[in-house]
């Protein structure tokens, strides 16, 4: 490809970052509030399953909401990604939840519950625990993220207090216990292949990022060294100094 067209082209994604994927968050933050007020005026329902539904939903609309705000007041990136594979692989990743609402479309035999019936109500507990938990780890890392957020694998400032003292992706932490908690309740076929691809993007997507920051950022090959990936490490590396007494 033309470096010129290549340029502009890089151009263009980044004002779609800063312009028009705020609006398409405000958008699923609507969305969210619409589905909280349809959960509170939903009808008798169990108090404890209406607690669930409508913390999910406030949780993700402020998700939805923080995310569009700071990807408009967001430092400019200091070393922006350099191909198009750091664009689109984070778009795709983004945005690829929205392929779910097409599984109503797939044959019955794809969405047949594959769980024993013994296991299903625990795996169901389990699973709504994750959804709820998952969207406050990913709010936690993002709040301190802060304008340091932005979608595609740029160089921003290096963030190393909050949860970012444990794991490096605490927002990918988040959505891993999201993906968990739906492949739970829906533990069908479908729902399987697609959250074991939608892990592989969003892992991938990490690996993206690591690659680009360990490249321009000493600080964060350092970092890289105390730190856990996706989990946090359950005990500290070993102090090199130590080991060679």
């Amino acid at each position: 490809m033309n470096i010129a067209l290549k340029n502009v082209l890089i151009l263009v994604f980044g004002y779609v970052e800063r312009y028009l994927l705020p609006l398409i968050f405000l958008w699923l933050a609507s969305w969210e509030l619409i589905g909280t007020v349809k959960v509170l005026s939903g009808g008798s329902r169990p108090d404890t399953t209406v607690f669930l539904d409508a913390s999910h939903h406030v949780i993700m609309l402020l998700l939805d909401l923080i995310t569009g705000l700071v990807l408009v007041i967001g430092f400019r990136a200091a070393v922006p990604g350099t191909n198009f594979k750091a664009i689109l692989i984070p778009l795709v990743a983004t945005f690829f939840p929205f392929i779910y609402y097409a599984t109503k479309h797939f044959p019955p035999s794809w969405k047949i519950d594959l769980c024993p019936p013994a296991w299903q109500k625990p795996l169901a507990i389990a699973g709504f625990t994750a959804i709820i938990i998952g969207p406050f780890i990913a709010l936690w890392g993002l709040l301190y993220l802060g304008r340091s957020f932005g979608i595609y694998v740029t160089m921003r400032k290096v963030v190393l207090t909050g949860p970012y003292r444990w794991v490096r992706h605490p927002m990918y932490l988040g959505w891993v216990f999201i993906y968990i908690g739906v492949a739970l309740v829906n533990f069908s076929a479908i729902y399987l292949v697609l959250i074991a691809i939608q892990l592989s993007l969003l892992l991938y997507r990490a690996h993206l990022e690591e690659t680009h920051l360990a490249q321009h950022s000493p600080e964060y090959r350092d970092y890289m060294g105390r730190t856990g990936f996706i989990f946090p490490r359950l005990r500290p590396p070993a102090n090199p100094a130590t080991k060679r007494v």
